[in-house]
């Protein structure tokens, strides 16, 4: 269940403990981006466990200084660590998250890696919005089945948006929707986004205008989801927010799938409610195979995929260990997904 990678030394009477840091389910093979030798370089023992279910991940990490869990952790979990320090995750998103309170109160650091895939997010987001103005799959596909140039077999195709001049509506202005702006701004969209918890100047330093959700909706020609999940954005677009939306408008999703409610959506394409989507994420993943949006030439749909690049891949690897080697050296870390716990700690 376990292959500890760097062992502690038996050492002489006084020796210090070396801290252990427990991985489990690894992406790869651990080490082969460095993740190893930054916390081989900290003076931790590592151990890799390659835990089945939630009872053999409590018994392997029980007596951990510090996690490294790529899977869902349970409160349950959070409840049996007796000395953990530091839990670190190789995500952006933290629903599969629970029990934070519970790593609070016992001096648990969680970090996260929010900032490791921004910009390949908002790639990904300008290329969704892209393929689906341009209606890029299915024209695509018709070519390879050899109807260019078929008498009579015209391009499957729906109207063609200028996106010269259109309105890009940001549902959520974080990190990766501001880089999308960013990169919007390079083909003259005008954009509105809706966002209660950033403050007026934010907007105002990206060329944004701040505007309730409603007027998001209702004034975009594409609106692209930008938000974590959680209770409060859980269906957060469904039939009522759809039929706010122009019915031309296309929606793009790439933060999380629950955000839309599904079934809606499918009713909303499926009537001309809105004309398109681009999802990069889908209420269950993978996607079931007999979804009508599969078939729909209206919709592009990728494999939760946003977040990759050979760099990403590489980062989303180092970063949880360099988090670690933070805390467990008595240093605050880059990202803290619990900052109420920094009060009880004295890190630098």
């Amino acid at each position: 269940m376990v292959q500890t990678v760097a062992e502690s030394t038996n050492g002489a009477v006084g020796e210090v403990r070396r801290p252990k840091v427990v991985v489990i389910s690894p992406w790869g093979n651990f080490g082969e981006h460095g993740e190893l030798d930054i916390l081989e370089r900290a003076g931790c023992e590592v151990v890799v466990s390659t835990a089945r279910g939630e009872d053999e991940a409590i018994e392997a990490a029980r007596d951990a200084d510090g996690i490294i869990y790529t899977g869902a952790i349970s409160r349950r979990f959070m409840e049996s660590l007796t000395q953990c320090r530091v839990i670190a995750r190789s995500s952006i998103g933290m629903d599969v998250v629970d029990g934070a309170d519970v790593a609070t109160e016992k001096g648990i650091v969680i970090s996260n890696v929010p900032d490791v895939f921004v910009d390949e997010v908002a790639n990904h987001t300008m290329a969704l919005l892209l393929a689906c103005v341009r209606w890029i799959v299915p024209v695509a596909q018709y070519v390879k089945g050899g109807g260019w140039g078929q008498r009579g077999r015209g391009r499957p195709q729906g109207p063609i948006h200028r996106i010269t001049g259109e309105t890009l509506g940001l549902v959520g202005f974080g990190n990766i929707a501001r880089a999308v702006a960013k990169r919007a701004a390079g083909f003259d969209l005008k954009m509105v986004a809706y966002d209660p918890y950033v403050s007026k100047d934010v907007f105002e330093l990206y060329g944004v205008r701040q505007v309730p959700l409603a007027q998001v909706l209702q004034d975009s020609d594409f609106v692209s989801l930008h938000v974590p999940l959680m209770p409060s954005t859980r269906h957060l677009i469904g039939m009522p927010q759809l039929r706010l939306m122009r019915k031309d408008a296309i929606l793009i999703n790439t933060c999380r799938g629950p955000v839309v409610d599904e079934a809606a959506l499918i009713e909303a394409l499926q009537s001309g409610v809105v004309l398109g989507a681009g999802l990069d994420v889908t209420e269950k993943e993978p996607i079931d195979p007999d979804s009508p949006l599969l078939s729909m030439p209206n919709v592009v749909i990728t494999p939760h995929m946003a977040s990759a690049s050979d760099w990403a891949g590489a980062e989303r690897r180092r970063r949880p260990a360099q988090e670690v080697a933070a805390v467990l050296t008595g240093h605050r870390p880059r990202a803290v997904w619990n900052p109420q716990v920094l009060e009880k700690l004295a890190l630098k």
